[in-house]
């Protein structure tokens, strides 16, 4: 009778052993199958042609569609914070930003992305906050357009490090994140 017991017993508790390493928190992020991959670039490209044609909505749209594929695609994540600044959903662009800049490929990218929260910054009217961001950018990339568009550094006074930090013009309608669209690959 022992016996009856004995295999069921021990098939169920290979079966929750099994899932049970299936739920484990701190385990590496799984692989994208390649097939992800591919349709979350596909859905990136869709994004960047509708974003070249100003069609913030749709290319929103399609910049999600990217990240459900693929989480870590970051060039869909940062065109996906262009998409929304350009339909006038800043804080939402500004958390894409903030979230894109831990992901960014290199320090070219970096200053763009901290560029591009500074002028997101500027729309929603922190202007205090949106100085630490082009000074950043600054620090990277001096000739980054958007900081050369909007942001200059004056030295005044008798010593050096007496700085006067301006805004050369506040951005209107699209601009600032049009400007951005000079970086689209």
């Amino acid at each position: 009778m022992v016996r009856h017991f004995v295999l069921p017993l021990f098939l169920f508790a290979f079966a929750c052993a099994e899932k049970s390493t299936l739920v484990v928190k701190d385990s590496p992020p799984l692989e994208r199958p390649p097939g992800l991959i591919v349709a979350s670039e596909k859905a990136e490209e869709n994004g960047k042609k509708h974003l070249r044609k100003g069609h913030c909505k749709q290319a929103i749209h399609e910049f999600n569609k990217a990240l459900e594929k693929n989480p870590n695609n970051f060039s869909a994540l940062y065109w996906l914070g262009v998409a929304e600044g350009m339909c006038g959903y800043y804080d939402r662009a500004y958390d894409r930003f903030v979230l894109a800049l831990k992901y960014s490929p290199d320090r070219n990218w970096q200053a763009r992305v901290y560029a591009t929260i500074g002028i997101t910054l500027l729309y929603m009217n922190r202007e205090e906050e949106a100085v630490a961001y082009f000074e950043r950018a600054r620090a990277i990339d001096p000739r980054n357009e958007l900081v050369v568009s909007y942001y200059d550094v004056e030295e005044h006074g008798r010593g050096k490090g007496h700085k006067k930090h301006k805004f050369k013009k506040k951005p209107k309608d699209r601009e600032g994140f049009e400007i951005t669209l000079r970086w689209l690959d």
